[in-house]
């Protein structure tokens, strides 16, 4: 039978069940649009109150929008999703609010903010200028926070957006002022910046080190933490980089710090005061390190940890700077075979460079032994160095061929540094085969003959952009070849013996930014043309020469010259008025040509100069008052960080000029003993370092020498304005008219010279409010009156005031009733001859005693000198040293309070050993040229007073931020103290301890009394001495430091009899 398939009827709903289903289909229908509708409202209505939460932090935090990247933050705008810094979600909701670099300056409350965009994931307000009111937040979903390059100062509060964002993995708050606070994150951070700050609170990093859960990156440097490291990273199982570098550290590194942290990649600590044994260092399996720098401590030690060698993978190792002694560990450094930058410079190291050291040469592409005692030369091992880019042996006692059997073969090397060592012969032409060179450096060594020509050549086309050759004993003419340089953008052939003309295919090479050829004999003239046809010159140093001619009017196209030193030539013809066109022109030295004609005026408009050097020359006419016009102007840092050297005349009348500046890289400190004007004034003393500006903002010229011209006319008022003026020369010219009463504000001037003149009137008594007045010159005028008894004026000897005939006072002739010097004449009987023979035989034996007295001290002195000059020069001479030649008198003794003994006789070799060679690390202030000045004891012990309140305030005599463009730290004190507020004087780091806090108010005391405005009611320094005898009383010995009282009054009466 076959099958059949039969559909069976459906059964039909009855009627009503058909109304009812086609009730609901309609209700869905209807609800379905309505439902999609109300969503779209939702999100409208929550897009409009993230816009409503933008607009009102544009209104309420952001007070300047000055690029208006805001502008089109509008509430006519139906979403917020287009406006500037926004990003959305598809949503619409805002995630990413991203300001970087927008310039904006107001008040960040973000709180607010991160309440009004409940979405937001990702907030960077970057490189702004944003101070913060709240830094809670509510509630929120933030991932990312960079609120770095900020003006933020305040605490972070207690309950901080770490504690309420749940979510954030990166936080950067670095370059801000951030002091400490309350730190406290969960385990969803991964990333924490923190540098850059003011943070001290160590808790912090013990903190974040013991509780860093999934931390892998954690940067605290450059921060004021202090105390001992005493934390490791043990907890910190996937930190990968840890930088706590530029802090105050002190102690010893945990021995277990490193193999504590086996996850770490990248580790510094350099830049701290950490000391003890580098080889106690443990470095466990040091699987992971790559980077390590522990520079710029106080390590010591004559090995290495032998666990390093487990470090591998290690990179880059940097231990520069420390105290590290002994020979180099060349097999165990050998065996780091994947170092790419190693330096052990600024050490100890002494004895030849191992030959194991270079199998690291199939990775080394960086190597810095420079400033230790390394003698030998470069291994033949470093050929194979294929991929050395940067050698820097320099500062060390090398010597022999390696320049041509080793160097000239490491055919990647681009950076060249050997200065300050022994090696000796020509210039290696093989050189010219580093064909990548950048820079090549051999100053300060031996080097003679020609200077090379065939470093460059059409033929052999090299990247060389510096030739530094200075302090050599090349001769011959500077080659035309050097033209083919065509990258050369610096030459320095200083202090050679190189002769004839500067050619002009040099001149003309089209990089060419510093020419540098100080101190040769050069002859020739400037060509017309300079920074036309050629480069647009920076630094043009061409001193101590004899080139000739005039300066060309062409000067005035170098646009971007900062330096200018064109002294001691023959220069003739006028100045070219289009120097005012050099904007960030600094120094401008002129001194010592034949140049005629007028100041120009347009001078004034230079915006940066700082000083101002046209002595003896043959100029005329008046004083132009627009050379004051930049006072109150100046900005600072066009010249930091240039190393010089300043030559001071100290001879008085019989030297022209007050000095002169002198750039100094790459100089040895004996050359300049050779140097003319070094032996052009019988005293002269040398000082070197890096130029450091005196004032942060609203600065002024601080150096102006006009000596020995014919200018005429009167001294300019505004002169007086530029406050941190602290050399002015105007002497040996035809100057008339009053000394201006605005000279007293200036208030950082330390030598004053305006003798040799036709000046009248009276002295102004503002002169005595200049704290700082170490050197003043009025003599050989015609002043009148009496000279004011304030501040210094009476303390300076009476070759300073003479030849003016009706000037008067203290250290002159007293003045009679009516202001003119008592004539004092002889009355009354004639003298007995009997009185007359024996006041004569007294006289005839005070010269023999006198004499006497004079070969002992001179034998003294010279049996001294000897071994002070050994002395001086076993000192390194880096830094910012001071020498002084052999045939320059020691300066007085100073007298200085220490608050861990009464007092210490501190002579000039004491103060360079405690100094370090007068390092600008031991510096607290600068007080001007002031420092080296002679002067009468009443005024030794005012410069003693503002030592003393330096120590007991922690703060710079001069400093226009702290006390105002019209003040200083005397002037500033002495305010304080009138007002019985003498707490605000004291350093607070001093007044941790209660017990201690009266006996400063004693120092503060015996500081006012030595800074009396009238010299007569300073103490002596005897008395001086024994207030603080008295005040040590209950000491355990009376005697000062091995040096008795009755030694204080022997030299006492020697710095009266050496002053009269």
């Amino acid at each position: 039978m076959k099958n059949q398939w039969r559909i069976s009827p459906q059964r039909q709903p009855p009627k009503a069940m058909i109304r009812i289903s086609g009730y609901v289909l309609l209700l869905l229908l209807l609800i379905m649009p309505l439902s999609s509708q109300a969503r779209e409202l939702s999100s409208q209505q929550s897009s409009n109150n993230e816009a409503v939460g933008l607009l009102a932090f544009k209104i309420s935090s952001v007070q300047s929008d000055p690029k208006n990247l805001l502008a089109n933050w509008s509430p006519n705008s139906a979403t917020p999703c287009s406006w500037s810094g926004i990003s959305c979600s598809v949503n619409s909701h805002v995630t990413t609010l991203n300001l970087t670099n927008a310039g904006l300056i107001g008040t960040l409350n973000l709180y607010n903010l991160t309440g009004a965009l409940p979405y937001l994931k990702h907030l960077y307000l970057q490189g702004n200028s944003f101070s913060a009111s709240d830094l809670s937040a509510s509630s929120c979903v933030l991932e990312s926070l960079d609120l770095s390059s900020n003006n933020i100062s305040d605490p972070l509060p207690r309950k901080s957006f770490f504690e309420s964002c749940n979510h954030l993995s990166y936080v950067n708050l670095s370059h801000n002022s951030i002091p400490g606070g309350s730190l406290r994150f969960g385990p969803s951070l991964l990333q924490l910046d923190l540098s850059r700050n003011t943070i001290s609170d160590s808790t912090w990093l013990a903190y974040s080190l013991s509780t860093c859960q999934n931390l892998n990156l954690l940067n605290f440097s450059d921060n004021k933490l202090a105390g001992k490291l005493a934390v490791t990273p043990l907890s910190c199982n996937s930190l990968s980089i840890l930088d706590l570098s530029h802090n105050l550290f002190s102690g010893e590194i945990p021995p277990s710090f490193v193999a504590d942290s086996p996850s770490l990649t990248y580790l510094d600590l350099s830049h701290n005061n950490f000391s003890a044994s580098f080889s106690s260092l443990d470095f466990g399996h040091c699987t992971n390190l790559t980077w390590l720098s522990l520079s710029q401590n106080r390590l010591s030690g004559i090995g290495f940890p032998l666990s390093l060698r487990n470090c591998v993978l290690l990179q880059t190792l940097n231990l520069s700077r420390n105290e590290l002694q002994f020979k180099i560990p060349g097999a165990l450094l050998g065996s780091l075979t994947n170092l790419r930058q190693l330096s052990l410079a600024h050490n100890l190291f002494y004895g030849d460079i191992p030959l194991e050291l270079g199998q690291t040469c199939g990775t080394l592409q960086e190597l810095d032994l420079s400033a230790n005692k390394l003698t030998g030369g470069l291994p033949l091992t470093f050929t194979s160095c294929s991929s050395m880019q940067s050698l820097n042996l320099g500062n060390n006692l090398l010597s022999g061929d390696f320049l041509t059997t080793v160097v000239s073969n490491l055919q990647s090397l681009i950076y060249l540094y050997v200065p300050f060592n022994n090696i000796t012969g020509t210039v290696p032409l093989s050189l010219a085969n580093c064909t990548q060179l950048q820079v090549l450096d051999l100053g300060s060594n031996g080097f003679m003959g020609d200077v090379p020509s065939k470093l460059c050549s059409s033929s052999n086309p090299t990247a060389l952009q510096k030739l530094l050759l200075p302090d050599n004993y090349l001769s011959g003419k500077v080659p035309s070849e050097l033209g083919s340089c065509k990258n050369l953008r610096s030459i320095d052939l200083s202090f050679n013996n190189l002769i004839g003309p500067i050619p002009l295919e040099v001149w003309t090479l089209p990089n060419l930014l510093d020419l540098v050829m100080w101190a040769n004999n050069l002859t020739g003239e400037i060509p017309e043309g300079i920074c036309v046809n050629g480069g647009n010159l920076e630094t043009l140093i061409l001193n101590n020469n004899l080139i000739t001619g005039s300066i060309p009017q062409s000067i005035g196209n170098c646009t971007n010259m900062i330096w200018v030193s064109l002294s001691s030539n023959r220069l003739t013809g006028e100045i070219p008025a289009g120097i005012g066109n050099l904007v960030n022109l600094a120094v401008l030295q002129m001194g010592n040509n034949s140049l005629t004609g007028k100041i120009p005026p347009e001078i004034g408009n230079c915006r940066s100069l700082i000083w101002l050097d046209l002595n003896s020359n043959n100029l005329s006419g008046p004083l132009p008052p627009e050379l004051a016009d930049q006072a109150g102007l100046v900005v600072p840092g066009i010249v930091s960080g240039k190393e010089f050297a300043f030559v001071r005349n100290e001879g008085g009348t019989s030297c022209r000029g007050a000095g002169g500046l002198v750039e100094f890289q790459g100089i040895r400190a004996g050359r300049l003993e050779n140097l003319p004007m070094v032996h052009s004034c019988p005293t002269t003393r040398i000082y070197s370092g890096m130029t450091v500006y005196t004032f942060i903002t609203n600065g002024s010229m601080i150096f102006l020498d006009l000596a020995y011209n014919s200018l005429s006319g009167t001294i300019p008022q505004n002169f007086g304005s530029m406050s941190y003026l602290q050399v002015l020369n105007l002497g040996h010219n035809k100057l008339s008219g009053n000394i201006p009463d605005s000279f007293g504000g200036l208030k950082a001037i330390g030598v004053l010279d305006l003798s040799h003149n036709d000046l009248q009137g009276f002295l102004p008594g503002s002169l005595g409010t200049l704290s700082f007045l170490s050197d003043l010159d009025v003599s050989n005028n015609n002043l009148t009156g009496p000279i004011p008894s304030g501040g210094q004026l009476t303390t300076f000897p009476q070759s300073k005031y003479e030849n003016n005939s009706g000037l008067c006072g203290v250290p002159l002739l007293p003045c009679s009733s009516g202001g003119n010097p008592q004539s004092f004449t002889t009355r009354g009987k004639k003298q007995p001859v009997e009185e007359g023979v024996v006041i004569g035989i007294t006289f005839f034996v005070l010269c023999l005693f006198g004499l006497t007295l004079v070969l002992y001290r001179v034998k003294r002195y010279q049996r001294k000198e000897e071994q002070r000059e050994k002395y001086i020069d076993s000192l390194p001479t880096s830094g910012s040293s001071s020498w002084k030649l052999s045939g320059v008198r020691e300066p007085l003794s100073i007298n200085i309070a220490t608050f861990e003994k009464p007092l210490r006789k501190l002579t000039f070799a004491h103060l360079l050993e405690a100094t370090n060679g007068f390092s600008a690390d031991s510096l607290i202030g600068s007080g001007g040229f002031g420092e080296s000045f002679r002067c009468t004891s009443k005024g030794d012990v005012y410069s003693y007073g503002v030592i003393l309140l330096e120590l007991l305030s922690g703060k710079k005599p001069i400093d226009s931020a702290e006390f105002g463009d019209d003040n200083n730290l005397v002037g500033w004190a002495k305010q304080l103290y009138r007002e019985k507020r003498s707490h605000g004087i004291l350093d607070p780091e001093l007044m941790t301890q209660k017990s201690g806090e009266a006996e400063l108010y004693q120092y503060l005391r015996i500081a006012f009394e030595c800074l009396d405005d009238r010299p007569f009611r300073r103490p002596t320094m005897i008395q001086v001495m024994a207030m603080f005898k008295e005040l040590q009383a209950d000491s355990e010995s009376d005697i000062l430091d091995g040096f008795s009282l009755k030694d204080a009054s022997i030299d006492e009466f020697r710095e009266k009899e050496s002053s009269s």
